[in-house]
């Protein structure tokens, strides 16, 4: 078990009533919103673009090459939130009857969880491939 303390949790736990995908998704929300936000290569390019007016033929001038490089973007960190959320509830489904009364009690994910949800994150972007 990844926790030094061995002490069963107690029952009456400061963590909010909630399914434990929802805890789980809770405990890495941080991580999720910073590794969904990356823009990558692609993402700056097109940003760099439409800032610069390059987009001039689309939606009306350079304004509309930025709004529709803003939407892109919160389109393609939708896509990738929506995927973190596929891989958290998968994982969630793989915690062990030690991990969920920890998880109510805590709030706080194992050490493998992170792992875990990134590999299946990886393995959903490439059948979105």
């Amino acid at each position: 078990m990844a926790w030094k303390n061995t002490k069963q949790p107690s029952p009456t736990a400061a963590v909010p009533k909630l399914n434990d995908d929802r805890l789980c998704w809770l405990a890495i929300r941080d991580h999720i919103d910073k590794h969904s936000r990356k823009l990558g290569f692609w993402g700056w390019l097109s940003t760099l673009a439409g800032a610069s007016g390059g987009g001039r033929g689309v939606g009306g001038g350079a304004g509309g090459a930025v709004r529709m490089g803003g939407d892109m973007r919160r389109e393609s960190m939708s896509d990738k939130k929506l995927d973190y959320a596929v891989a958290v509830d998968a994982a969630s489904e793989q915690l062990t009857h030690q991990e969920r009364p920890h998880l109510r009690a805590t709030g706080q994910i194992p050490d493998w969880f992170v792992d875990d949800v990134e590999q299946r994150v990886a393995a959903l972007r490439k059948q979105h491939r």
